[in-house]
């Protein structure tokens, strides 16, 4: 049906067509317009689509080709004319669509990826860190509802509401999460203001924890025994003190007496095998790392700093080493004769802290203890480091004391 066409649109087409008039139908889609040519041509139509304004501006440029065609003598052709309104119909369409670029931020997810992405090409971790702390963050990004950086508040609280893991775990978890988004402001992934709102946030972060956690320290995590309190803790292993079946704790006496005598990582002597261990010579290889990730064993090569290591033994070391039973495979089993688990082990170390009365630390903190002892004790720093896997430097700025019991003040001068 065809329908008039508004005051304003007659009077354009009074004006402004020679040799054509505008037609609208009436669809279910809408007002449909249409150029209709003049009875010369046969009254053929042309679709000009639905935009008012638009279709009257289309069919201002078929007119004037319709009267440039007439001037030099050329026929009307219809497809033509129809090939010329397409053209114009798509430029206005194109014209339509925005320009202004969309900047969106990513998602947590996503700035992770890219972080781990760098550190895992760039071999910035080790492998026990990436199947350890990296995998673990990287499920808890995965499942973390919030993505987006404006939600730092909720994404705080969200990773602090897991009961399963104490205070202290989930503010390790969230300080690997914080020097992501960071690192990824730094690059110019994001703007620099992200990665320092979350810093500063993070370091007000002030925690009372009583839960005991036993993953994830460091080698600057230092809380040290003193050597009273340590045998005072292998009597109690090798007498089975605390223990309330027979064996359940004296089948850790060797394993503790090593990690003190060694500074050995707790990973690295889980992992230790007896063809690493030579008696003749008097050495030890590090070389291998067993850990326990999210309830899955994951043994690997190489230790927490570098492919491998030799330790001396000495007359103390060798004698426990003499005295292990058994000479299969891993040099320490517990009593069903399989390797030990840490996460076993801590229960029973956790018993024996609260019965000999000492507060809690963890395992590791025999490493911190034995690296301690030895470097006040004029060990040469430069061997200490070696032996034990550490740098000189990391060994002056957190193990090397005062030992004020050691030292007196020559007499002043007079």
């Amino acid at each position: 049906m065809a329908l008039k066409l508004s005051d304003k649109c007659m009077a354009q087409a009074k004006s402004n067509y020679t040799h054509l008039s505008i037609n609208v139908m009436k669809t279910t889609s809408g007002l449909m317009y249409q150029a209709r040519l003049s009875s010369r041509f046969g009254r053929k139509t042309i679709g000009l689509g639905s935009n008012e304004l638009q279709a009257l501006n289309v069919a201002l440029v078929i007119d004037e080709h319709i009267i440039k065609q007439l001037a030099i003598g050329d026929e009307i052709d219809l497809d033509e004319l129809k090939s010329i309104t397409r053209t114009e119909l798509d430029r206005y369409k194109q014209k339509k669509q925005p320009t202004i670029k969309v900047v969106e931020k990513d998602d947590l997810s996503v700035l992770w990826s890219k972080y781990v992405e760098y550190h895992t090409t760039l071999k910035l971790w080790s492998d026990t860190t990436i199947k350890t702390a990296v995998q673990t963050c990287t499920s808890i990004i995965q499942n973390c509802p919030y993505q987006k950086l404006e939600q730092r508040q909720d994404l705080f609280l969200w990773v602090f509401s897991d009961d399963k893991r104490s205070q202290a775990t989930s503010k390790t978890r969230l300080k690997w999460i914080v020097a992501c988004i960071d690192w990824n402001s730094k690059q110019g992934n994001i703007p620099r203001k992200w990665g320092i709102e979350y810093r500063d946030a993070f370091s007000g972060l002030k925690l009372k924890d009583t839960k005991v956690d036993n993953k994830f320290t460091d080698d600057t995590d230092i809380s040290i025994f003193t050597v009273d309190e340590i045998y005072l803790i292998l009597s109690a292993f090798k007498n089975g003190s605390y223990e309330t079946q027979r064996g359940t704790h004296s089948q850790y006496y060797e394993y503790v007496y090593f990690l003190w005598l060694t500074g050995c990582r707790p990973s690295e002597a889980t992992a230790l095998k007896w063809k690493h261990v030579n008696l003749q010579k008097n050495h030890i290889k590090f070389c291998e790392n067993r850990v326990n990730a999210s309830g899955k064993i994951i043994e690997s090569a190489g230790t927490k700093t570098e492919d491998s290591r030799l330790f001396p033994i000495n007359a103390e070391l060798h004698a426990l080493l003499t005295n292990v039973k058994t000479r299969k495979d891993y040099v320490f089993l517990n009593r069903r004769y399989e390797p030990i688990s840490q996460h076993a082990f801590c229960r029973v170390w956790k018993t024996v802290l609260e019965g000999i009365g000492l507060p809690y630390r963890i395992p590791y903190q025999l490493r911190h203890s034995m690296i301690s002892y030895h470097a006040n004790n004029d060990y040469p720093i430069h061997k200490l480091a070696e032996i034990v896997g550490n740098s000189e430097k990391i060994i002056k700025e957190h193990y090397l004391k005062l030992d004020i019991e050691r030292i007196s003040l020559p007499g002043i001068i007079r």
